[in-house]
């Protein structure tokens, strides 16, 4: 069994890939998909990922994450993939952890561990047992950092939304949500175990729902493509609550659900 970490950066941040990168270990490689907005940023892709054998450098002119995941998965060969950004760090132990599970699980398509900031602390409140899983957990979102698949069942048929994600302007986070959901009308197998694979400084930017346009308008993206017309009624209500708990004004956190909700109308195919 192989896999490959997909690695994601973006102009300046190629600078800190090379401290991503573990020892190299048999059955595992690296791909880098390098977004870059202005050509002077290729000059700063360090010696030392050119020189490492298990590592492939994917150059593209553009931004955008969801994007620059995708592009990784086409260029993906190994049995398995996983996703990390150019800040991550991952354990000693990761790549056992990983193969453990798949190999425990033959008939597994995607797995999802947890994890941490660099102190140590849980990104989330993860469950504390294992389980199978039908879609969203109820008490945490998932993250593509958490999430291992086999390369098979996602390349050419799961794809993240690049309306969605850091980079964009308008929805400026959801792809994982929107993944998910795309995953479960796929019927993969999913799992989650409680076991940590990865660490990020990464801040989280749907817990900025009260205060952030980008990430409300995402809400009501995404609250659309779940559920439909019933949207509005679901969005009525968490803007009314949240304006009642004293979390948010209604008239303008309404009004940017509401752009989410017709911005998906617009552009759904």
């Amino acid at each position: 069994m192989t896999l490959e970490v997909l690695i994601c950066s973006l102009n300046k941040g190629i600078v800190r890939v090379q401290e991503v990168l573990l020892p190299p270990c048999e059955n595992v490689r690296y791909i880098v998909s390098y977004q870059y907005t202005d050509e002077r940023y290729l000059d700063l892709i360090p010696e030392k990922l050119t020189q490492r054998s298990d590592v492939q450098i994917f150059r593209y002119n553009g931004q955008g994450l969801s994007a620059n995941r995708n592009l990784a998965i086409e260029k993906a060969t190994a049995d398995l993939i996983m996703f990390a950004d150019d800040d991550s760090h991952l354990l000693p132990e990761t790549f056992d952890t990983v193969f453990r599970a798949f190999e425990q699980y033959e008939d597994m398509d995607a797995a999802f561990f947890t994890a941490t900031t660099y102190t140590g602390k849980k990104l989330k409140d993860y469950p504390d047992e294992p389980c199978v899983l039908k879609g969203m957990p109820k008490t945490y979102s998932i993250s593509a950092l958490e999430m291992v698949c086999r390369r098979r069942k996602v390349q050419g048929r799961m794809r993240f939304d690049e309306r969605f994600g850091l980079g964009t302007k308008f929805l400026t986070c959801g792809e994982e949500e929107i993944w998910m959901e795309d995953a479960v009308r796929a019927g993969l197998n999913m799992r989650y175990f409680p076991e940590k694979i990865i660490e990020t400084s990464t801040l989280l930017k749907k817990s900025l729902v009260y205060v952030d346009a980008g990430v409300q308008r995402s809400r009501g993206a995404i609250t659309y493509y779940l559920y439909g017309p019933t949207a509005w009624w679901i969005c009525f209500k968490f803007a009314f609550h949240g304006a009642r708990s004293g979390l948010c004004h209604f008239v303008p956190m309404m009004r940017h659900l509401a752009e989410g909700i017709r911005y998906m109308k617009r552009t759904q195919s």
